[in-house]
């Protein structure tokens, strides 16, 4: 689980660069700075989704509504491994308490 950790964490800041720059280009009149769209961009990954900065045009709403589905496909993924890493350990936990009771 901890070698797919940089492969997840490069793709989390393409996604939330990616998106943030379509949501400055998008919003030019709504959202002032880049910095704006990448806060609005982690708050909408995140699924906080405070509302002090939302999209306001058609485009803005399309491309934050697309994140918002992209967000949570990829949240979808380390849930995945941890599961599977879960499942693993689960099933030589038998093998384990025999080792324990044998020392």
């Amino acid at each position: 689980a901890v070698e797919a950790l940089p492969v997840l964490l490069y793709t989390l800041f393409v996604i939330a660069f990616g998106f943030a720059g379509l949501i400055y280009i998008c919003e030019q009149g709504n959202i002032p700075t880049l910095l704006d769209a990448l806060w609005l961009t982690i708050v909408t990954m995140s699924t906080v989704g405070y509302g002090d900065i939302s999209p306001v045009t058609v485009a803005g709403k399309f491309v934050t509504s697309i994140l918002t589905i992209v967000s949570g496909l990829y949240m979808a993924i380390p849930i995945g491994i941890v599961g599977n890493a879960f499942s693993k350990v689960w099933e030589d936990r038998e093998r384990l308490h025999v080792l324990k009771l044998l020392r």
